[in-house]
């Protein structure tokens, strides 16, 4: 089963917490699948803590990031985490989770 975490919060709010608490459950699996959008893309930096920790927990998963957000950040895609994939539009982001999830959670 596909699982997808939808994360806007950034590190800092209680909510991305609570994200990390709960996606820890998933450590292992293979299907897990994170979108960062809104501040959440801040979480795509490379050498963020957070990223890290992120990528740690889902080494089978997929970290994606939202290039609209990004630049808005003034982070460019160079500066992503090593690995992270760029949608290039809401659009693709929509398309990516309605026709491969199984399962979306938001925080």
């Amino acid at each position: 089963m596909r699982i997808g975490f939808i994360v806007t919060k950034t590190p800092a709010e209680y909510g991305f917490k609570t994200f990390l608490q709960f996606i820890k459950i998933y450590l292992g699996k293979k299907d897990v699948y994170v979108y960062l959008v809104g501040d959440g893309v801040y979480c795509a930096r490379k050498g963020h803590q957070k990223s890290d920790e992120i990528i740690r927990i889902i080494e089978n998963g997929r970290l994606y990031a939202l290039l609209e957000d990004l630049q808005a950040r003034a982070i460019t895609p160079e500066r992503t985490f090593p690995g992270t994939k760029i949608l290039d539009n809401y659009q693709d982001l929509v398309v990516a989770i309605m026709e491969e999830m199984d399962q979306m959670l938001s925080f």
